[in-house]
């Protein structure tokens, strides 16, 4: 019998029959689209347990050919499999004899993942409900935002930084703890992770401690994405949806999920009928570990169809004595053992206990103590949250305006004013270690495999920009009138083995030297390139990219290309002092790196001091301007009347019709927003090749188009049909005033987000404008030959016709 699916499992629990229950209406929106939908859900019938998942057709297709690999190893008969996983003979035929490396990915499963990386996912639900951990995490916390990356589908599968188009990083929808899971901080949450690194086998995590996630309201979220290693994830707070291979899974407080390569994420959500910013916040504790052991041997990772429900499951829901027990068990089976027992008799906690035995020595000391109150002092922040020394420094005062003369009083006075001495003693070691461990850090960022961006990281933020890195020689190149030849054999006399296109106008260059072409023609001669354009119009110009995240960032990666490999970095103009790169070899310049520009004849010029041209100094202005001037409508597009002509019409019906490889363009997308980008492209072209014009021959032809462009195009037919936009959203009611949500600036933001206030301003005097016309023209007389149009007519319309009959 096939595996319970995912999907199915959601099916039956909405299906389900839920007397007596209260269900949940959650509205919320997919990632990438934000599409809206409305799921409901019922505590009782939430799915649980083992559950098979995969985001296509491809990876169910490479789900099962190591499935049945692994039943294999387990003693499973070829027809046992084939009836296990819902496939024919041939199939388990084809695959089962085979090891997992020797399987070949279907086409549209990522070359980066790892057999070892595949799994079903498992649900626990109640793991760690009711503790109060939420509320406490949040007040002992520290939280920073991070910035928002996502995997590149070439080039090994890096991860590249976000911006927007001025080069500003983008930040997640999530805070984390500065420096996730501490141990000891939250005594509750350390407990249940133990719980979970016992059960689970997780012997070796991929990071040094667990991540500490935080979603304050419901306009947080997480886009969707995969990782390279096995996941726990605990949810805690406000229930929130995550949703695994497009599919809502409810994580309520306390829930525990286990995945592997699954795509998985946190859309924007609230209850049905209430707003995003009214919905309570949530936290994830997330683990990320490589399988190891027997939790990776056999089919251990695809319970779905070996053993559900999992033993695994029922046993974490047990519970453990873990956290400090061990700690003490050496106390209650060493020499201390009696006094131990003594105190335990007394009814003193085993933590309280052997922590004041510890530091008195003697067992009456240690129960006069505890019987003071001292228990909580003596075991560093207790539950109080507080500093050690503010804990101590408490207890001292308290003492001392007793004013007691008790043997037990002078004692513990005694030995807290020795402990604080003690403490600071170790806060002058702690900042020497806190020094050394700078310094380690500093020398960790500077390891980097050539993958992705090597600013993603925030730790190689904080050390690597060109300012903190060692003077290197950068050599600077333009493309001017090279032909390919030229172009190759320049670099190869100069030794060049890693170029960076930063051409803001690449695609306008001679084929050779596009970005595509030169991509793999790079690649051919041994020569790593990337293209990364700086001073778009966009960004408005060299210098104010150069200043934004996504120009610092750049720089900072060719410079560390440059301390260990001959570098240059590419522009468009052979003569660099009309070229950009005269703006970028000035910043490295000041930074303290040396640039030298090569000719096309091969000679080379060192860069010295330089006046930047008044056309670099004054492009943000003049960026600015006109941007401003076409928001206004005094600088419509310029659209020249040759384009119009006869001759131009008839060459263009004369040439061929051009033809694009579906296929190609989909392979061309480096992340999954670029792919879902150039997939809903297709599919707005291949819902138009069903129009006369495209029947006639004009406009582009598909090849290759796959079914999932098709049905995207089949369900931008039907949007249109109803009266929507092509991507299914209500078309906006026909107005002059803009809505109070609509940012209306004309240029520039406020801390990098629209101006709301700004803008609401701007509609409501609009709509007092529009008011006064609408006014004026119902007090006026209609025109004798007033057209009888629609009732949408507008003022500027019947102004226009007053006017005309005037004259």
């Amino acid at each position: 019998m096939p595996p319970l699916t995912l999907k199915n499992a959601i099916l039956t629990s909405e299906d389900a029959n839920k007397d007596g229950h209260p269900v949940e209406k959650i509205r919320w929106l997919e990632c990438f689209t934000d599409k809206e939908n409305v799921s409901e859900f019922c505590e009782a019938t939430d799915p649980a347990g083992n559950l098979e998942s995969n985001s296509s057709p491809a990876y169910k297709e490479y789900q099962d050919r190591l499935r049945a690999i692994a039943l294999r190893k387990e003693g499973h008969e070829k027809s046992e499999i084939a009836e296990a996983l819902g496939r024919p003979r041939r199939f388990v035929e084809t695959w089962w004899r085979k090891e997992p490396k020797e399987v070949p990915k279907p086409p549209g499963v990522h070359d980066y993942l790892k057999t070892e990386f595949w799994r079903d996912i498992e649900i626990i639900r109640g793991f760690g409900k009711g503790l109060g951990i939420y509320e406490d995490a949040l007040n002992t916390t520290e939280w920073v935002q991070p910035m928002s990356d996502g995997r590149e589908f070439k080039n090994g599968g890096g991860y590249r930084l976000k911006y927007d188009k001025e080069g500003r990083m983008r930040p997640q929808g999530n805070q984390n703890a500065k420096d996730g899971v501490i141990p000891g901080r939250l005594p509750k949450l350390d407990k249940l992770i133990q719980q979970v690194m016992v059960e689970q086998g997780i012997n070796d995590r991929v990071l040094k401690r667990p991540g500490l996630l935080w979603y304050p309201d419901g306009t947080s979220d997480a886009i969707v994405h995969r990782h390279e290693a096995w996941t726990a994830l605990m949810s805690f707070g406000s229930p929130r949806i995550l949703t695994i291979d497009g599919h809502p899974v409810l994580l309520r407080d306390g829930d525990l999920i286990i995945f592997g390569t699954q795509r998985h994420g946190v859309p924007k959500m609230c209850q049905e009928g209430a707003t995003f910013d009214d919905y309570g916040g949530r936290m994830s504790v997330v683990m990320f570990f490589m399988p190891t052991g027997k939790q990776a041997e056999g089919t251990a990772p695809w319970r779905a169809i070996h053993d559900a429900p999992s033993r695994k499951a029922s046993a974490m829901l047990q519970e453990a004595h873990l956290g400090r027990a061990a700690q003490v068990n050496g106390m209650l089976t060493g020499a201390k053992s009696a006094e131990m027992r003594q105190l335990l008799e007394l009814g003193f906690g085993e933590d309280e206990a052997a922590a004041a035995l510890q530091a008195t020595g003697d067992v009456e000391l240690a129960a006069e103590a505890l019987l003071n109150g001292a228990g909580q002092m003596l075991l560093g922040c207790g539950e109080t949250g507080l500093p050690q020394s503010s804990v101590l420094l408490a207890r001292l005062k308290e003492i001392q305006a007793t004013g007691c003369g008790s043997m037990s009083m002078e004692w513990e006075e005694k030995a807290i004013l020795e402990q604080l001495q003690e403490l600071q003693e170790d806060t002058g070691l702690a900042m020497q270690f806190a020094q050394y461990e700078e310094m380690l850090d500093a020398e960790d960022a500077e390891e980097w495999d050539g993958r992705g961006d090597l600013m993603v990281r925030d730790w190689r933020r904080r050390h690597l920009h060109i300012e903190q890195q060692e003077p290197s020689i950068t050599y600077s190149l333009g493309c001017g009138s090279l032909s390919e030849r030229s172009f190759f054999e320049l670099l190869s006399l100069h030794s060049i083995h890693v170029l960076y296109d930063f051409r803001a106008s690449a695609e306008l260059a001679a084929p050779h030297l596009k970005p595509s072409h030169l991509e793999g023609a790079c690649k051919r001669h041994a020569i790593h390139y990337r293209f990364a354009p700086l001073g778009r119009d966009v960004a408005y110009g060299i210098l104010k990219h150069l200043r934004e995240d996504e120009g610092r960032n750049l720089l900072a990666e060719l410079v560390w290309w440059a301390r260990r490999k001959r570098t240059a970095f590419l522009g468009a103009e052979e003569d660099w002092r009309l070229d950009h790169r005269c703006a970028i070899a000035a910043r490295l310049m000041e930074a303290g790196h040396s640039v030298k520009h090569l000719a096309s004849d091969g000679s080379m010029t060192e860069h010295l001091e330089f006046q930047l041209p008044e056309f670099i100094l004054g492009e943000e202005a003049r960026l600015r301007t006109l941007e401003k001037q076409r928001q206004s409508g005094e600088r419509p597009p310029a659209k020249s009347a040759a384009s119009r002509s006869t001759e131009a019409v008839a060459r263009y019906l004369a040439a061929p019709a051009k033809v694009i490889d579906a296929g190609a363009e989909l392979r061309k997308a480096n992340t999954q927003a670029e792919l879902c980008r150039i997939q809903r492209r297709l599919a707005d072209l291949q819902r138009r090749s069903a129009d006369s014009d495209a029947k006639a021959g004009l406009g582009p032809k598909l090849l290759h188009v796959n079914k999932w462009v098709k049905a995207e195009a089949e369900q931008q037919r039907a949007n249109l049909a109803a009266g929507k936009t092509k991507d299914g959203k209500d078309k906006d009611s026909p107005s002059g005033v803009p809505a109070a949500q609509i940012w209306a600036g004309t240029g520039g933001t406020s801390g990098g987000n629209p101006d709301f206030f700004a803008s609401a301003s701007a509609a409501s005097s609009s709509g007092l404008e529009a008011q006064e016309l609408t006014a004026s023209c119902a007090a006026e007389p209609a025109p004798s030959e007033a057209p009888s149009g629609p009732a949408e007519t507008t003022c500027r319309r019947w102004a226009k016709r007053r006017a005309k009959d005037a004259t």
